[in-house]
């Protein structure tokens, strides 16, 4: 399950090398910014599964970064992590679309149970859409089992119907 593309935003650099050394030895791919705006240019250039974004950084804030990668990119799942934890930040954070919100310090073990959980998410979520995909090409009228006369000329005038009814 590892191997995703993580980025870590977060100014303080020791915080950024030991996430990364983390999740590294884990198999994940990771790219590190030291402040928001570094952290968009990066997610112009690079699709990421998961953003682990400090909320309090000199520049841009952690939240505003979240709501800019969002916009592009909604799939992105985006942990939310502060020393300065507040009650109405992690609602903001929440309502703007941050998949969870930790408080440094936190465990090691607890970040890496979170990017597995999300991991698995994501998968369930794709395997979700793939399934919806395949179910609408399959009961497409084109793709229906039936070859005889009677029933081809049926769905040709549910065909004529549905036009006719598309244009009002």
């Amino acid at each position: 399950m590892s191997g995703s593309k993580i980025l870590i935003v977060d100014d303080e650099l020791i915080m950024r090398e030991s996430l990364a050394g983390w999740l590294e030895r884990d198999g994940h791919k990771v790219d590190k910014a030291a402040g928001g705006e570094e952290a968009l240019e990066k997610c112009e250039k690079t699709r990421y599964d998961i953003l682990l974004l400090d909320i309090k950084m000199e520049g841009m804030s952690g939240l505003e970064v979240l709501k800019k990668v969002k916009e592009n990119d909604p799939d992105v799942s985006v942990v939310m992590i502060t020393a300065y934890g507040s009650i109405p930040s992690a609602i903001e954070a929440m309502k703007s679309g941050a998949y969870e919100y930790l408080l440094k310090p936190f465990d090691p073990d607890e970040l890496m149970m979170l990017i597995e959980k999300i991991i698995e998410h994501q998968a369930e979520r794709r395997e979700t859409q793939f399934l919806r995909e395949q179910y609408k090409e399959r009961t497409r009228f084109e793709n229906m089992i039936g070859q005889s006369g009677a029933l081809q000329g049926s769905l040709t005038s549910s065909r004529k119907l549905r036009l006719r009814i598309q244009r009002f």
